[in-house]
């Protein structure tokens, strides 16, 4: 797998997940919850992250987990402001402060999760690498 089908399958997990849970909010009558944005955050980050590594029997080099890391982070930030932006302007509260605000809020507390659970993929993958080898061997 490449570092684009990380990315890929990233940003096709984190959208589809973000929408299905807006949804549901919408159906079930529930205001959105930043847990929940979060978890979903966190598991788009880990699946795509063990696939990688996984299907390539290794995880990322240094330079390819920093790619992977500002891509995902500039990737969520993109999302984040257009998902921000319609909502807000759907309340009919678009301001460019309140978006340029929650943005970096948000945005600060969301990339500092995708570099700790990038990391935190490649210690649990090589944990489950060396148990399958140990196991095989």
């Amino acid at each position: 797998m490449s570092i684009s089908g990380v990315l890929g399958r990233f940003l096709a997990v984190y959208v589809v997940l973000m929408i299905f849970a807006g949804f549901a909010f919408r159906f079930f009558g529930i205001t959105s919850n930043a847990g929940v944005n979060v978890g979903i955050l966190i598991g788009a980050v880990m699946w795509s992250c063990t696939a990688f590594g996984m299907k390539n029997k290794r995880y990322f080099t240094a330079s390819e987990k920093s790619k992977v890391v500002w891509s995902m982070i500039g990737m969520n930030l993109l999302l984040q402001l257009l998902i921000g932006g319609a909502a807000l302007a759907a309340e009919g509260k678009l301001s460019i402060g309140a978006l340029a605000f929650a943005l970096i809020f948000v945005g600060l507390i969301h990339s500092l999760a995708i570099a700790y659970f990038v990391g935190l993929a490649g210690k649990s993958l090589t944990k489950q690498l060396q148990k399958q080898a140990e196991a095989g061997g």
